[in-house]
């Protein structure tokens, strides 16, 4: 046994005050410490844990930005018109092909052979390869970068069968448009495109980024809000040195939102069908018509049932086939990317007739029954204007007026609008059209309408260099002259006679579904007239479809209908245009159908049969013929 020393003197230390003092202290600077320790780790794991989750979660993965799927559009009975499929396509992986510094993407010498081979291989030169994987980096930097586009068959079971011998491409299949229907609906459903620079920032696209395909024309372009939910986000891992490690991980998909318009997919199809029908009337009749369209709309609410221009274009085609496309922005004779039923404009002929009477009514020019000479001609000055029939010398009330289309009698009627009050200029007329919906855009959601011509007297000082006479407010009482009106406009002042008064905003959009949530999108009127004797109007258009210039047409159709006939004058040589404007039932109006054909003749001719055409098919009436 060790006997260890014992220090006597020491002893007292370890019992005395100051002893206990040192150990307290000591334990208070461990607890501090403790606690000082505790306090960091619940910061660290607390307060800025989810920060330096981010910055960890950053080192790991990147984002990579990618085309996302568009919303559905369906028509109002909830047929698809508009989804999303996937096309093919070959893509580069950016990170095995080069490597990408502060200047851009660059090829390493194996990438750049590599490319060489494809591009023998596709028959696609090799910079431009090059041009588009740097378009693609610039946009995101880690995502596939698409170099061929739609590859033909060939080259897509040639490069999946031998993936091994071109390492940095693969055959991958990325959501594109489709459209069910095939060629329909491209006057109202609009293109794709790249968005552009000067797009970027604007109100409509305001969301939009570089590289984002976006609508373009047509609903697509005006609900771009709503269809494109943008660039769908995917996380790819990379190891410490930035480099891929691992497969895109995509989030659990949304469910997107689906626009439902208020087209009628079936009355749509009769209503393109009725267009070339009417101009194959036209040319029986001896004329040569060029083109044609037709508005058929709700008159109380100004949902559009059916928008038909014809020649159109082929929206699915334009999708997939590039040379396509841009030929429908170049030099297009046919100009086929032109929607006739809003963009189109010409002078109305007589279908302008029901306004000048209203301006005329509302002044107390004239009422109903006020008698005026339906005559061969009717002079002014030494200027002759003439009627189409040459022989009549009759006094008319304006329902007759209307239901004969009697232009001289509303040459005297615009002759009278003139001169109750010269220094006026006869501008009442102007003024009743304007309000009416001429002149200026109706609101409609879509692109490309045209805001028409009412021609006033500054405008034609201005433009034309010498002053607005009387002949001028006469020619355009029969709806001549420099009056330029689309086919949407006339739609939305013959829905406002048969309506009572509403000027309508018309529309294609409907509603916004979600699930099994339906949110009606509104649209309310322009504003509300008070008309005078409108009985009047709605009467001479009535006996127009049964004893006057349509009667051929619909004096037995079995639903009643109010219309008039147009027939406009396009220059010396050329044949005149033809125009139908009309309501049924013409007591209970429930839809608007206006009508015209270019360079088609008489509105009897070409117009006239096509309303006919698209009456029979909303009322389910059996087609007649003649």
């Amino acid at each position: 046994m060790r006997i260890e020393p014992y220090s006597h003197a020491e002893a007292p230390f370890f019992r005395s005050p100051s002893f206990y003092v040192r150990v307290g202290g000591l334990a208070v600077l461990v607890g501090v410490g403790i606690c000082l320790l505790v306090l960091r780790a619940w910061s660290i794991q607390i307060l800025h844990g989810p920060s330096y989750t981010s910055l960890a979660f950053n080192q790991a993965f990147r984002t990579v930005y990618l085309d996302g799927p568009r919303s559905a559009i369906v028509d109002s009975q909830g047929r698809l018109l508009a989804t999303m499929t996937g096309h093919v396509v070959v893509a580069a992986d950016v990170g095995a092909l080069g490597t990408i510094d502060t200047k851009g993407w660059h090829a390493t010498p194996e990438g750049n052979m590599e490319l060489g081979r494809l591009s023998k291989l596709a028959h696609v030169a090799k910079w431009k390869l090059v041009t588009r994987i740097r378009r693609s980096v610039v946009r995101s930097p880690f995502a596939p970068a698409v170099v061929i586009d739609r590859p033909t068959d060939a080259l897509q079971s040639f490069l999946s069968e031998r993936a091994g011998a071109y390492p940095g491409f693969k055959v991958e299949v990325i959501p594109s448009r489709s459209y069910p229907r095939g060629a329909f609906g491209s006057e109202f459903l609009g293109l794709l495109g790249e968005v552009n620079q000067d797009q970027i920032g604007t109100k409509r696209y305001r969301h939009a980024t570089a590289g984002e395909t976006v609508g373009q024309t047509g609903v697509e372009a005006v609900y771009d809000w709503l269809l494109n939910p943008g660039f769908v986000r995917a996380h790819l891992r990379v190891d410490s040195m930035g480099h891929i490690a691992g497969p895109l991980e995509f989030a659990s998909d949304k469910n997107l939102p689906r626009l439902r318009l208020t087209i009628d997919a079936r009355l749509q199809n009769a209503a393109e069908r009725a267009i070339r029908d009417g101009m194959q009337s036209s040319r029986l009749s001896g004329h040569h018509p060029t083109g044609g369209s037709a508005v058929v709309m709700n008159p109380w609410t100004g949902a559009i049932y059916a928008l038909a221009s014809y020649p159109t274009y082929d929206q699915g085609r334009a999708v997939h086939d590039t040379n396509y496309r841009n030929s429908l922005y170049g030099n297009d004779p046919q100009a086929l990317l032109v929607n006739r039923a809003i963009a189109g404009v010409y002078p109305t002929g007589s279908t302008f007739k029901p306004i000048v009477a209203e301006a005329a009514l509302s002044a107390e020019l004239i009422t109903p029954s006020t008698p005026m000479l339906c005559s061969g001609s009717f002079s002014l000055g030494a200027f002759v204007f003439h009627n189409v029939e040459a022989g009549i010398y009759e006094s008319m009330s304006l329902p007759t007026a209307l239901a004969q289309s009697c232009d001289t009698w509303f040459y005297r009627l615009g002759d009278r609008i003139y001169t109750a009050d010269p220094s006026k200029q006869g501008i009442a007329i102007q003024q009743w059209a304007n309000k009416l919906g001429l002149g200026h855009s109706t609101g409609i959601d879509l692109t490309g309408a045209s805001p028409g011509l009412v021609p006033t007297p500054p405008w034609f000082l201005k433009t034309q260099h010498y002053p607005w006479t009387e002949g001028q407010t006469i020619n355009l009482a029969i709806g001549q002259g420099a009056l330029q009106v689309s086919p949407l406009q006339l739609a939305v002042a013959y829905s406002t006679f048969a309506n009572g008064g509403t000027v309508v905003r018309p529309h294609v959009a409907d509603a916004v579904l979600r699930g099994e949530v339906s949110s009606p999108l509104t649209f309310k009127p322009v504003r509300h007239l008070k008309l005078t004797d409108l009985w009047a109007i709605r009467k001479g258009l009535y006996d127009a479809a049964h004893v006057g210039t349509s009667a051929s047409i619909f004096a037995t159709f079995p639903v009643p209908v109010a219309g008039k006939t147009g027939t406009a004058e396009s220059g010396p040589g050329r044949d005149d245009h033809s125009w139908y404007a009309s309501w049924a039932p013409a007591n209970h109006p429930k839809i608007v159908v206006v009508t015209m054909i270019e360079h088609g003749g008489f509105g009897v001719q070409g117009a006239a049969p096509a309303a006919r055409d698209i009456y029979e098919a909303y009322f389910h009436v059996k087609p007649t013929t003649g």
